[in-house]
């Protein structure tokens, strides 16, 4: 049987997005993340909750409170999702896979992905 887990984060961070070669200005959001990982249950777990927010708050950490243009060459909603996954990904536990994640730019408007 497998199992998720999902947990929930929030940044803050500030980007100027190129659209179709306009660069608009430059504006700050705060991000809402959802993250969940699927596996096995081990031992009544797919992986401690503590654990994976360890993980998650260690890539957003890089993000939280700065200008995401100086980390991305475009930083639109999607292409920090993708880098997000990513970087998950690398730090998970053998068994346990990203399922899925959305991040919100805002109340309004996110992104989803399922792996």
């Amino acid at each position: 049987m497998r199992s998720r887990v999902v947990e929930r984060f929030k940044f803050e961070a500030a980007h100027a997005v190129s659209i179709d070669g306009q660069t608009e200005e430059i504006h700050g959001h705060t991000f809402r993340l959802e993250v969940s990982v699927e596996g096995p249950l081990r031992d009544g777990y797919v992986i401690d909750f503590l654990g994976l927010r360890a993980i998650v708050e260690e890539v957003i950490e890089k993000l939280d409170h700065r200008n995401l243009n100086g980390l991305f060459d475009n930083p639109t909603t999607e292409n920090v999702a993708l880098w997000i996954a990513g970087e998950i990904e690398k730090r998970l536990p053998a068994g346990v896979k990203l399922h899925r994640l959305v991040l919100w730019e805002g109340d309004e408007n996110g992104v989803e992905f399922e792996f």
